[in-house]
C-alpha cells in the first residue's frame, strides 16, 4: 500500500485570495515547491483535495478549474499526482447560471466529509493510517480525521476563519500538529 500527503489547495499551496479561478490569481506560497519535492523523495504520493465552490457559483466551469490546477501543478514542478475537487455547494440561489445549478447539491465529497480522500485511497491503494492531511482550515482537519489520516494545520491560510458547513462540525476539533509554515511539516513527516 502507498502512503500519501493529502493537501488543501488554497491557503496551503497557493495564497488564499477568496474565489481563485483565474491564472493571474495564482501565487504559490514560498517554500511549497521545495517542500513537495522533499515529501515526494520520502516516498509519498501527493494528492490535492479541494472544495471548489466557484463551479457551483457559476464563476468557472469544471474544465476551467482543471486547467487552473494543471497550471498550479506546472508551477510546482509537476509533483502532484492528482487533484480531486468537489464542485458542489449545498446552498441554493436563483442568481447562478443554468450550467451551475446541477452543482447546487449536498454531496459526500465536500470537506469536511472524507469522500475525496476515500475515493483517492481506493484509486491509489493508499494506507490512510500512514498518510497525512495538510490544510489551513478546520474543515481540512475534520476531513482528514474522518478519513483516518494524521492531520496538520498550516497557519498560512484562513486557519481562524469561521466556517459555514453543510454538515455539523465540531469547531473544537484539533489537528494532530499545527505549524506556522509549510516547511515545518518536514520536521513531522518522516
Amino acid at each position: 500500500m502507498n502512503k500519501c500527503i493529502f493537501l488543501d489547495r488554497d491557503g496551503v499551496l497557493v495564497k488564499e485570495k477568496g474565489d481563485v479561478y483565474q491564472i493571474e490569481d495564482i501565487e504559490v506560497i514560498d517554500g511549497v515547491k521545495e517542500t513537495l519535492f522533499e515529501l515526494k523523495n520520502k516516498g509519498y504520493l501527493l494528492i490535492v483535495i479541494s472544495n471548489q465552490p466557484v463551479i457551483a457559483r457559476g464563476k468557472a466551469s469544471e474544465s476551467e478549474v482543471d486547467k487552473l490546477n494543471e497550471y498550479i501543478n506546472s508551477e510546482l514542478g509537476g509533483v502532484i499526482d492528482k487533484f480531486y475537487i468537489c464542485p458542489h455547494h449545498p446552498e441554493m440561489f436563483d442568481d447562478v447560471p443554468d450550467f451551475a445549478r446541477k452543482y447546487r447539491i449536498k454531496c459526500d465529497c465536500r470537506k469536511p466529509l472524507p469522500g475525496m480522500i476515500l475515493k483517492a485511497a481506493l484509486e491509489f491503494d493508499i494506507d490512510l493510517d500512514k498518510s497525512f492531511m495538510i490544510g489551513d482550515m478546520i474543515t481540512d482537519v475534520i476531513c482528514g480525521k474522518n478519513a483516518g489520516c494524521k492531520t496538520i494545520m498550516v497557519k498560512s491560510g484562513d486557519s481562524d476563519k469561521v466556517i459555514k458547513s453543510h454538515v455539523r462540525i465540531d469547531i473544537n476539533t484539533k489537528a494532530d500538529y499545527v505549524v506556522d509554515g509549510i516547511r515545518e511539516v518536514l520536521e513531522i513527516i518522516g
